[in-house]
This record gives structure tokens, C-alpha cells and sequence, in this order.
């Protein structure tokens, strides 16, 4: 399954890339540092499934998470976040995501979420709140 990865943070980038690679089935495409470069990759790559962080400056995770499902339905999203709230969660889906996973969860549960959602099925992370 080919991915692309959105943070605007280079390290969690990076640390997502090495996790994701790291699985036989999964491969990273490319990786964007913001909202906007992402809906661009997403055009140009057609990834099968993107990993999205939801805070970034300019264009954030749901903005780019309504631009890439609108252009194109057929890529599935997984969000990111630091926050917990449900209300949060509620938002993601209705721009789009099919699931959502804690940062500080992504080792645990980033590659099980994105199993789940390329099976066409939500995922909602643990410790969310509601």
C-alpha cells in the first residue's frame, strides 16, 4: 500500500517513515510539511492512504483532509493529533478521515489503523475523550 506522510514536523516524518517502512506491505511515496504541499502530493501521487497531522499553520488537517477526499474519495485518511477531544474526532470524520490515532499512540496503533481503514473500516484510537 503506498503512503504519503503529512506533519509539518520533520522528525515525526521521519519517525513515521522508518515505522511504516519497517512493514512489508507498506510503502512510504512521500511525505509534505504542510497542508498544502499534501493535497499537491496527493494529486500528483495518488497515494492509497494518507497519514495526516491535524495541527499545522496555513492549511490543517481537516482543510486538507476535505481537499484530498473531494478531489479524490478513493484515498483514505488517518489523522493524527496530540488532542484527545471527541468533538475533534467528529470533525475528522465528517471532513473525511477514516480514522484517528494519538501521536503519542503511533507506535502502537498507526499501523493497525492504517490496516483497518485500507480494509474500509474506521479506526478510533484509544484514550480519546469524549
Amino acid at each position: 500500500m503506498d503512503i504519503l506522510i503529512v506533519d509539518d514536523h520533520a522528525a515525526t516524518r521521519e519517525e513515521i517513515g522508518d515505522l511504516l517502512e519497517g512493514q512489508d506491505d507498506l510503502h512510504v511515496v512521500g511525505a509534505a510539511d504542510g497542508g498544502e504541499e499534501g493535497i499537491r502530493l496527493a494529486a500528483e501521487l495518488r497515494p492509497d492512504l494518507i497519514v495526516m497531522d491535524v495541527v499545522m499553520p496555513e492549511t490543517n488537517g481537516i482543510a486538507a483532509t476535505k481537499a484530498v477526499r473531494d478531489a479524490n474519495p478513493a484515498i483514505r485518511i488517518v489523522a493524527l493529533s496530540n488532542h484527545t477531544g471527541g468533538n475533534l474526532v467528529k470533525v475528522l470524520l465528517s471532513a473525511g478521515a477514516a480514522g484517528y490515532v494519538r501521536k503519542d499512540r503511533a507506535f502502537e496503533e498507526l499501523v493497525p489503523a492504517i490496516r483497518k481503514v485500507a480494509a474500509g473500516e474506521q479506526y478510533i484510537g484509544t484514550h480519546v475523550e469524549d
